[in-house]
């Protein structure tokens, strides 16, 4: 069993191309934008489960980052996914919210290939498969989700690795909301694509969908 974290950074002050932060070798910790991490403590992080569910703040200690992507072992395999602001502005405030959507896409058994499995997506909730993950708890930005922890960030379980050997596109993106009369104030929006390679029992390397491209 293994615990992965992906881990996005953004930043306001540079929201016109829509993008999070890439990795720089000068990002450190869970300060490392566009980077995978694995956990490395005994049992489960806390209040993760195979469902849906925001986390408290991560410890830094308890994450390796690695190298390259990781792949996915069915029934084992945990996803976390968090987002977090560079600007010095996100704590756990009403005057910052945010919406964190995931669209999982079809997946393909190799490159190019047609799909190999009708399954939409290697995350379930109850017995169905969830292809799309979204945070939003209403239409009025108001009540979007604060920071989940006290790290000022937004960090989420999406649940076990499902299903069976394949590739899968996920589509990760959030709207920041900024209310009026603060620094950044009004809406902006990134997102990034990363690459889910689930496996069986061997583990093979899995690219990011961009280097792929």
């Amino acid at each position: 069993m293994s615990v992965y974290l992906y881990n996005l950074g953004f930043s306001l002050a540079n929201a016109a191309y829509g993008n999070f932060l890439p990795y720089q070798g000068s990002q450190t910790g869970l300060g490392q934008s566009d980077s995978w991490f694995q956990y490395n403590g005994t049992n489960l992080p806390p209040g993760v489960s195979d469902n849906l569910v925001p986390l408290q703040a991560l410890n830094s200690s308890d994450w390796t980052r690695l190298t390259s992507s990781p792949s996915f072992v069915v029934g084992s395999d945990y996803v976390i996914v968090r987002i977090f602001n560079t600007d010095g502005v996100a704590s756990p405030s009403s005057s910052f919210l945010l919406r964190l959507t995931a669209v999982i896409g079809h997946g393909n058994s190799a490159a190019g290939a047609p799909a190999s499995t009708p399954l939409q997506s290697p995350f379930q909730v109850g017995s169905n498969a969830r292809a799309v993950i979204d945070t939003d708890n209403s239409t009025n930005p108001p009540n979007w989700p604060q920071a989940t922890g006290s790290d000022g960030a937004w960090t989420y379980c999406f649940g076990m690795i499902h299903g069976i050997i394949n590739d899968y596109s996920c589509n990760i993106g959030a709207t920041a909301y900024v209310a009026p009369g603060q620094q950044y104030a009004g809406f902006s929006a990134f997102g990034h694509d990363p690459q889910l390679h689930v496996v069986m029992t061997a583990v093979r390397n899995c690219k990011d969908s961009e280097d792929a491209a």
